[in-house]
């Protein structure tokens, strides 16, 4: 019995030290209308393929800093139109389809993220601190991965309901995207537009994996510098070739 309790120990201090890899699976739940209306049925259906496969994602946690990214999957070009000029010259449109690279940090003590961003050449971190309108926490329980969550349900300030489900188990407070400031790692979110839930958990992680970000990168602030970061995003658009940017 003794032997077994120590057993038992060990694995509970080796999963709850400051050291953590967790593995995601995030399902969209948008439909792919929202993002271009322009595209054509068949590149439509291909894409909404794509997006209905999970896509893995992970987050890593040390000393109290987190780095959150996804696994990019294989994106796809589609032959739109081809409208013939003359003899030797035929325009040929394009709709090419990409889920961009996430890439999420967050300081121990910083009260906000750095999110990595892509519009064309334009690359920056996107600095903004989440704002709740309110959070309830509430008594349903749920297993996930063996371990047991509790509810947390987060109103956005849209008015959108979030549900958080988080692990007491780990004493850090970590999780996917932005919400990592409840009292346990959170294992699973649901949304009106996505599900992402932990499918794995574990001390793999290595410090080659905590990716650093980048000193040469800008920095923008989301509230002070809002209008630069539309300016950046509508030049991105009016790239002639149809390209639908997914980002998750």
């Amino acid at each position: 019995m003794k032997y077994t309790l120590f057993i038992s120990l060990f694995f509970v201090n080796l999963i709850h030290a400051q050291n953590l890899k967790v593995e995601y699976e995030y399902v969209n739940k948008q439909n792919l209308n929202e993002y271009s209306s322009e595209s054509s049925s068949a590149f439509k259906n291909q894409a909404e393929e794509k997006l209905k496969k999970p896509q893995k994602q992970i987050l890593y946690f040390n000393e109290g800093n987190t780095f959150y990214k996804n696994i990019t999957t294989e994106g796809f070009v589609n032959e739109k139109e081809r409208k013939k000029v003359d003899e030797r010259t035929t325009n040929i449109a394009k709709e090419s389809f990409v889920i961009k690279p996430i890439k999420i940090f967050h300081k121990k003590n910083d009260p906000g993220f750095y999110q990595y961003q892509n519009f064309g050449d334009d690359e920056f971190y996107k600095y903004y601190t989440p704002k709740f309108s309110k959070v309830e926490y509430k008594d349903d329980v749920e297993q996930i991965e063996k371990y047991t969550c509790k509810l947390a349900e987060v109103t956005l300030d849209n008015g959108g309901l979030v549900k958080v489900w988080y692990a007491e188990e780990f004493p850090v407070s970590a999780g996917p995207y932005v919400y990592n400031s409840f009292p346990g790692l959170v294992l699973k979110v649901e949304s009106a537009n996505f599900i992402v839930y932990a499918t794995k958990i574990s001390n793999d992680g290595k410090a080659t994996d905590f990716e650093a970000m980048n000193p040469k990168l800008k920095v923008f602030d989301q509230e002070k510098d809002r209008d630069k970061i539309q300016e950046i995003m509508k030049n991105a658009s009016k790239v002639k070739e149809t390209h639908t940017d997914i980002r998750l």
